[in-house]
């Protein structure tokens, strides 16, 4: 894999409020669409399959990143590399794939940085009405401690729980952990490391990143889904804000 298909960037809720993304087709139609990940290679994007643009697998499209941090809209020419609809059939992903990416990198770079904090994946939290349980189980102890979804990625996962188990939580810790997402039937299990705990009151916040083993792909499936699910809902939500305060304070 080269240089440029490492080089990510960050997709937080903040850029997710502050950027909007759509799919131009080959007719020059434009489609607001929620943005899953981003490279210096391509996008992840996702949007409601009844809302979806009218392209297939090859097709040549642009992409248009609109910001007020940007003099004009950053559009970039692509291709259209992958579709696959979600499993319950409501929502569509695409995989692009920025064309000419050599020759465009020295300008494109700097202000699709100017956008997005470099970053290995994109983080979601759970919804403000959700409560998901994970279980901990530190390898050579029986003890399990127990927390809620703070934030999940295909990465990493964020926990909130007590301070009373901070004795046992320690940075560099090998644990198990286990929780069932809301898109799923059966449990996620993963083998994680504790990177960091912040006790924040009563409660702390605990990062830990998921570790390779046999079972991570199938279980990164699981929470592809989750995520996608969420950055949609997201730029959902955020588009019926938008129209909601235009029509209250219209631009003109």
């Amino acid at each position: 894999m080269s240089n440029e298909r490492r080089q990510h960037y960050r997709v937080s809720p903040n850029t997710e409020r502050e950027v909007r993304v759509a799919i131009r087709d080959s007719q020059g139609a434009e489609h607001s669409v929620g943005l899953i990940d981003i490279s210096a290679g391509g996008v992840a994007l996702a949007c409601r399959a009844a809302d979806a643009p009218q392209v297939s697998l090859m097709d040549a499209v642009t992409i248009v990143f609109d910001s007020e941090r940007l003099g004009s809209p950053l559009e970039i020419e692509s291709q259209v590399r992958h579709v696959q609809l979600s499993d319950d059939d409501l929502n569509i992903m695409y995989g692009v794939r920025f064309l000419g990416w050599s020759g465009q990198r020295s300008s494109l770079t700097p202000k699709l940085r100017s956008l997005f904090n470099e970053r290995e994946a994109v983080r979601v939290d759970p919804r403000e009405d959700e409560e998901i349980e994970v279980e901990l189980s530190l390898s050579g102890k029986a003890r399990v401690a127990s927390g809620l979804l703070r934030d999940i990625s295909v990465l990493g996962v964020g926990v909130w729980v007590s301070t009373d188990d901070g004795p046992l939580l320690q940075e560099g810790s090998k644990l198990q952990m286990t929780l069932r997402l809301p898109n799923g039937e059966d449990d996620i299990e993963l083998e994680a490391e504790i990177r960091h705990m912040q006790p924040l009151g009563e409660q702390a916040r605990l990062g830990v990143e998921i570790q390779e083993s046999d079972k991570i792909r199938k279980q990164r499936h699981g929470i592809t889904g989750y995520v996608m699910a969420r950055q949609i809902e997201i730029a959902r939500i955020d588009a019926e804000r938008r129209r909601a305060m235009e029509s209250y304070y219209p631009s003109s």
